[in-house]
């Protein structure tokens, strides 16, 4: 059986985009309270008013870079007198003024999706994943940081795309580099926090934060370090600063969606509906792709939190939200695509790759969810899930040479003792499968069975219908005399989960045949 690659707990963990994409959104746009950030730039505006030279053009460009206010016409006068009187400029400065003109694109983005690529077949997905192609990319990336090693912005470009790539260690030292380099700069301390949670370094990434002096007014980084102190089972000493921005009401409601969204789900996992219900409300009256996903995983745990697709039509990015609801109602091709797009926004993650195969496998995608899982195992060859789910599609094409291949290069590779238990379950039955149809039937019949009475000791009825499912075709297929015995609990199953009715009713549809 395959699985669903959904999280048991989530945290408002910063996403990580190219800095283009980031600025679209609307992330690191200047606080409306920016005067209290403890980076003045007040004392550099009136430098500017009074002695307009390239020395104070060039703090107020640095400045403004790190108070992420790349708007300002003020900004754009300097700028220009810089290029009037570019002999006299230093090369750092002028990378720094290139890389703000070639990444904000002035132009509105109309669509919701704002992704590096719009993808319309699954084709034309797997074709991007062209190795050359990708290192080409790294390539350029890199040249473009060797000419502009001052700007902290390419550096964490690269350091995103060899996170993509997997290289993790060439990854770090990139973005160390940028945290040197801007350490105060939103952009680059979000990107980082996600970049240390992605590698398990959750202490880093509250370090970073920690350090830089704007956390107590910024409430995107206090959000950042809420989800990576809750990630490691700590208490944010930044909730309290939290609290008061909000209640000061002096920002937008786009600047405090995740800090509210984070707060909201404190306050509901502390079991306070009263208290968190208000902030969970400011969180989606203006929401971004992030507290709307919290929105929507919330909303599954807490009947009294109602999520419709419709209402958000207008978030750009909505994917991981609008994938896990259009899973819930049976919408499986929209919620694929929604994965598909997902992980093209941020395509180091697992869990949308994860969750398409899974997809992909109900609406009897088989070589579908092959390639998805392909693909994940590039960037992680030990991920049981990406095998799990390579095996289950290869045994339900019975190509038994290739599944045998990958089990057996898992297993010897990787101790199953530290699996969860939801996931050895998964596992078992994956073997099961393999065995029953390597003819090896009493083996497989014994370890199916554990995978049920595992399920049942777990107290998962989820994952014991999906077992007695894939138990239930596989002993009609054989033939077996058993098939009768699990064919009678296999009538009575009951499930509200659209996919276990899917499966349910395609193995019906088999055994009626």
């Amino acid at each position: 059986m395959t699985n669903i690659y959904e999280l048991e707990r989530r945290f408002l963990v910063p996403n990580w985009r190219d800095f283009r994409r980031t600025v679209k959104i609307g992330e690191l746009g200047l606080l409306h309270d920016s005067k209290k950030l403890s980076i003045d730039k007040s004392g550099v505006l009136l430098d500017w008013q009074n002695n307009k030279t390239i020395g104070v053009a060039a703090d107020l460009i640095n400045r403004s870079f790190i108070l992420n206010d790349l708007f300002s016409t003020e900004l754009q006068d300097a700028i220009r007198l810089v290029e009037e009187n570019i002999l006299d400029a230093s090369n750092p400065l002028l990378s720094l003024i290139n890389q703000i003109k070639d990444e904000l694109n002035p132009e509105i983005e109309s669509s919701t999706k704002v992704l590096e690529k719009n993808i319309t077949s699954i084709d034309e997905f797997n074709s991007i994943f062209d190795e050359k192609l990708f290192n080409k990319i790294i390539s350029k990336t890199k040249n473009k940081t060797k000419n502009h090693l001052n700007n902290a912005i390419y550096w964490v470009e690269l350091a995103r795309l060899y996170t993509i790539k997997g290289h993790l260690h060439k990854a770090e030292k990139s973005m160390i580099i940028a945290l040197n380099l801007a350490s105060e700069n939103r952009f680059v301390l979000r990107s980082a926090t996600r970049f240390f949670i992605h590698n398990g370094d959750e202490e880093r990434a509250l370090y970073y934060l920690r350090k830089t002096s704007n956390i107590k007014n910024d409430p995107w980084l206090i959000s950042a370090h809420i989800a990576s102190s809750q990630l490691i089972n700590r208490f944010s000493p930044f909730i309290k600063n939290g609290f008061k921005l909000i209640e000061s009401k002096n920002l937008s409601l786009f600047d405090i969606t995740e800090l509210s969204s984070s707060l909201g789900s404190l306050e509901l996992e502390n079991g306070s509906f009263k208290k968190a219900k208000p902030l969970l409300d400011i969180s989606i009256s203006c929401p971004n792709d992030n507290s709307l996903a919290q929105f929507e995983w919330l909303s599954k745990r807490d009947g009294r939190l109602i999520f419709n697709t419709e209402d958000f039509d207008k978030v750009i990015n909505p994917f991981e939200a609008f994938a896990y609801e259009n899973f819930k109602k049976g919408n499986f091709k929209k919620s694929f695509y929604n994965c598909i797009d997902w992980f093209l926004d941020i395509p180091f993650s697992k869990r949308p790759l994860m969750f398409a195969s899974y997809i992909a496998t109900i609406l009897g995608e088989h070589d579908k969810s092959i390639m998805l899982c392909m693909v994940g195992l590039r960037y992680d060859n030990n991920e049981i899930g990406f095998v799990n789910n390579l095996v289950y599609n290869y045994c339900i094409k019975n190509d038994l040479v290739n599944a045998n291949k990958y089990l057996t290069t898992y297993l010897s590779k990787n101790p199953t003792n530290e699996l969860t238990n939801e996931v050895k379950v998964t596992l078992q039955a994956t073997i099961g499968l393999f065995l029953l149809r390597s003819q090896r039937i009493n083996e497989g019949k014994k370890i199916y069975k554990s995978a049920l009475d595992n399920s049942l000791n777990l107290k998962n009825n989820y994952y014991y219908n999906l077992v007695l499912i894939n138990l239930t075709r596989e002993l009609h297929y054989l033939k077996d005399d058993e098939f009768d015995y699990y064919y009678e609990k296999f009538k009575s199953l009951k499930s509200e989960d659209k996919d276990v009715i899917i499966q349910k009713e395609s193995v019906e549809k088999i055994i009626v045949r």
